[in-house]
């Protein structure tokens, strides 16, 4: 839970705390008073009843008995027989739910009676009503305060905030740049996320934008070559060795288009599917399936290629077919770069309780210090008169990634790059 989260439900709770006290209190109060109340009064309707039945036996008939209740006005008295048949009773006044009444029994010329005297419980409450009044108005007047400051503390920490949020989402679907908003709490986390997510979005589409405005630049120079080459050898006034050397050249020409357009299609392929279908592998095995897969190659092309594995019994999780392409850009990049006579490529393989490190070395031309960090972007190049080379490092960073692994490059002790792969261990 975080720290405004804390503050608002200690707040809420503080105020609750509040209204349940004040509650508690006056329902003790009022209680206590009334029961007081109803114990003094029984004590004195009783004192009322001994005094009552000592006149009524002084009396010669039951006639005289409505005389003396008369005398009592301040309760309600009820005299009733043996078969629950009023005798008398006060006028004019009746019992209600709030009467505390006392029964008591005495006999009368051998008759027994039941004397039954009430008085309204409340009745010393009628000249306090205004304080009683005060007391609840002041009750109300608290809890309605702490309702509205709970409203405006779920309005101000919840409702605001979100309702900000929707303002800014809306504005920038306007075409306004989202900027840094202070929302704090779990809010906050959500804009920010919200905030990278749109700029990674933005930087994908400008990168894309980007590559096809290259790819159309760099598909424009053969393409105007081969238009050229062809009206030559439409008009028919050129010899046939040079309509030969034209055809040549315009094949050429085609092929780089297929290169560029095959190398941009395979990285928008693996840009966009970012699923693998991994399999657990020894190193062991990965080192069987490079060796076969390029030593012979690289031999009959005079390149030296070794493989060193230092950890022959670490095990990876990988797609073959997608690593595949890794390596398959890696050394081709590498071979592409090799000036020397000395052409060498080693792998080094090496790991760690956490990860397994593939190293791959050459002897090429190497890369300047400014861009080894730039090499696995999309429009990197070291050919200036190509603005859309690199996608082969650019398709490699993409697979490496979706493993879950990492990829960079720095310089090689053969003198060239080295590019290394990190790749989390099968514990």
């Amino acid at each position: 839970m975080t720290k405004d989260r804390k503050a608002n439900f200690v707040v809420i709770l503080l105020f609750l705390g509040v209204i349940i006290a004040f509650a508690y209190s006056y329902n003790a109060s009022v209680t206590t008073a009334v029961t007081n109340s109803a114990y003094n009064d029984e004590e004195s309707l009783k004192k009322y009843n001994n005094e009552i039945i000592e006149k009524l036996g002084q009396t010669e008939s039951t006639d005289e008995w409505s005389a003396i209740v008369e005398q009592y006005r301040d309760i309600v008295i009820v005299i009733e027989d043996s078969s629950n048949e009023v005798v008398t009773r006060s006028k004019d006044r009746n019992w209600t739910a709030l009467d505390v009444k006392v029964r008591t029994a005495f006999e009368y010329k051998s008759k027994a009676y039941m004397l039954i005297s009430s008085v309204y419980l409340l009745r010393d409450y009628t000249a306090d009503s205004k304080e009683l009044v005060k007391f609840v108005f002041v009750e109300f007047l608290i809890g309605l305060s702490a309702l509205f400051l709970l409203i405006f503390i779920i309005y101000t920490m919840m409702l605001k905030p979100y309702r900000e949020f929707y303002q800014l989402i809306e504005e920038y679907e306007r075409g306004k740049t989202l900027s840094k908003h202070h929302f704090r709490g779990y809010i906050g986390h959500v804009y920010d996320r919200f905030v990278s997510l749109t700029r990674n979005l933005e930087h994908q589409q400008q990168n894309q934008q980007r590559i096809i405005a290259s790819i159309s630049h760099d598909i424009k120079t053969p393409l105007t070559s081969i238009l050229g080459y062809a009206e030559r050898i439409r008009s028919g006034n050129i010899s046939e060795e040079k309509k030969l050397r034209y055809l040549n050249t315009v094949y050429e020409k085609a092929l780089e288009i297929q290169e560029l357009v095959d190398e941009f299609d395979e990285y928008l392929s693996y840009n966009m599917a970012k699923q693998v279908h991994t399999e657990k592998i020894d190193t062991g095995t990965l080192r069987k399936a490079l060796e076969h897969e390029y030593e012979a190659e690289l031999e009959m092309s005079g390149i030296s290629f070794r493989i060193i594995n230092n950890a022959e019994k670490a095990s990876i999780m990988i797609d073959r077919t997608k690593m595949r392409r890794v390596f398959g850009n890696i050394i081709g990049n590498s071979v592409k770069h090799m000036l020397t006579d000395d052409k060498r490529i080693e792998i080094e393989i090496n790991c760690d309780r956490e990860n397994v490190y593939i190293n791959v070395n050459d002897s090429g031309e190497g890369v300047e210090d400014e861009k080894l960090e730039i090499i696995f972007e999309p429009l990197y190049t070291s050919d200036e008169g190509r603005r859309v080379a690199g996608l082969g490092l650019a398709i490699c960073r993409e697979i490496v990634e979706s493993h879950g692994g990492s990829i960079y490059a720095k310089h090689s002790s053969l003198g060239g790059l080295e590019v290394c792969i990190e790749l989390s261990r099968v514990k």
